[in-house]
């Protein structure tokens, strides 16, 4: 299969400022009558030059009333632990120590201003130097602009009386979405008045800021009123909406979109995907033996590891799927994905499963998963990565728990030193064991897990690489 290209995107110069919701004023020199849209605009002109006039009036002046800003609760020193950046200095718990991979919600605002109006969370990793990374995505305070929100997370910026109505963290417009399953864009829910042009933008998660040719995500139609965000992966996706109203005046939209699974979701990508073939196995709880039975036959993996050879709707191997005592899930789990026609075939979606191998076959250029919707309590399972190809890479593992991250390994700046081997014609070649996951499910049935990051034998640091060594 050709590897996906995403859709062609018609940018505007008014998508340059940070997250959250503006407005500026420019008028688009082709839209003409010629365009769709274009019946919109000659049925009643004036009564959209009449709602920008409205807006640019709430854009200057605020209506607070006697309302008193919440405190932006800055103090001198960082406190560890909690995720804010105490000191007000842009940066949450720097210098404060972490279990390396480990992921948690941040917020790089005043921590007073921590979810108030449309400041949302953003994830931080713990990198492998045992100190937390930068506080990436989430929203963060913003200038105040006529959009039906509370940009300056003060409790008090919110403007009255504007035509548009941006959505806020929680707000039931954007409910959350979930892996390979398409996700409705909707225009309309956001903006009731006539309209010169459409468009819509998305930015994905952590895998994409691997390589510029990588994406997590399609987007279909971008330029219409409605849109399909189709995600390939789980993460937090920033959506951006602009529309251009009949008058020329350019209104823009930001927010936060969480695509969540069930259960244990472990996700790979890597920026060489395109022309180099890594495979992705998960070790069944209890199980301790070693990742090939057969040494050097790197197509005869073990029976007791999820993986190419047992998990996929189309199975290739003799030997039968991984049947690790789990139920089915629903189709719905699985059909979005891109070759949910043949889970469809199958009529289930497996526990565990593998959606798709990226073996420059079936599929070019896409990350690989392994989920179980539905683990037990105090399971702990081995994820490992094989090089088959050979070639240098750089994979980056995120451990999905209850549809939150839980971890991460291999992202920037702590890529793999040398993944690289013989080729998987010639010898098992190069192998990462990534890391040991526990799942905890609780009375409820919410999942979380801990994390364990493997190192090489008798060390406490680094990446267990090996080359052509199939222990456990």
């Amino acid at each position: 299969m050709g590897g996906r290209r995403r859709p062609a995107l018609f940018h505007l110069a008014v998508l340059a400022a940070a997250c959250g919701c503006y407005q500026s004023y420019a008028v688009l020199a082709d839209a003409g009558p010629d365009r769709e849209d274009a019946r919109e605009v000659a049925t009643d002109d004036g009564a959209d030059l009449e709602a920008d006039a409205r807006l640019e009036a709430d854009a200057d002046g605020r209506e607070d009333g006697d309302c008193t800003p919440v405190d932006d609760r800055c103090a001198e020193r960082e406190v560890c632990g909690d995720g804010d950046d105490d000191d007000c200095d842009g940066d949450a718990d720097e210098d404060c120590p972490c279990v390396p991979g480990s992921v948690r919600p941040c917020f790089a605002g005043p921590p007073g201003r921590r979810n108030v109006g449309a400041c949302s969370d953003g994830e931080q990793i713990c990198m492998m130097s045992g100190a937390w990374g930068e506080c990436e995505g989430g929203i963060t305070p913003q200038d105040d602009v006529c959009n039906g929100l509370d940009n300056r997370c003060d409790g008090c910026s919110q403007m009255a009386d504007c035509t548009l109505d941006c959505p806020g963290p929680g707000d039931p417009r954007v409910p959350d979405g979930a892996p390979m399953t398409d996700y409705p864009l909707d225009g309309r829910l956001f903006y009731p008045g006539l309209v010169r042009a459409w468009h819509w933008d998305v930015q994905g998660g952590p895998c994409d800021l691997l390589a510029a040719r990588f994406s997590s995500h399609e987007l279909l139609e971008p330029d219409d009123e409605t849109a399909t965000l189709r995600p390939l992966l789980s993460g937090d996706y920033t959506v951006t909406l602009t529309v251009v109203t009949a008058a020329g005046t350019t209104l823009v939209c930001r927010w936060i979109i969480h695509v969540r699974g069930p259960g244990l979701r472990v996700e790979m990508c890597y920026p060489e995907s395109e022309y180099e073939d890594l495979d992705l196995f998960l070790k069944q709880p209890g199980a301790t033996t070693p990742w090939y039975p057969h040494a050097g036959d790197v197509q005869d993996p073990s029976r007791d590891q999820c993986g190419w050879h047992n998990c996929e709707a189309n199975l290739r191997t003799p030997g039968g799927r991984a049947d690790w005592g789990y139920d089915p899930s629903d189709l719905s789990q699985c059909a979005g994905g891109p070759l949910g026609e043949q889970w469809r075939t199958l009529g289930y979606c497996a526990n565990p499963r593998l959606d798709v191998d990226n073996n420059m076959h079936e599929a070019i250029g896409l990350p690989e998963n392994i989920n179980i919707d539905a683990p037990r309590d105090g399971e702990t399972f081995r994820i490992m990565v094989e090089n088959f190809w050979g070639g240098d890479a750089s994979p980056v593992i995120n451990v999905y728990c209850g549809g939150r991250r839980a971890a991460t390994f291999g992202a920037p700046p702590d890529e793999l030193p040398d993944f690289s081997g013989r080729s998987g014609r010639e010898g098992v070649g190069a192998m990462w064991r990534v890391a040991d996951v526990t799942t905890r499910v609780a009375a409820d049935g919410s999942v979380t897990c801990e994390v364990e990051a493997l190192h090489p034998p008798g060390s406490s640091e680094g990446y267990d690489l090996t080359e052509n060594d199939v222990r456990y």
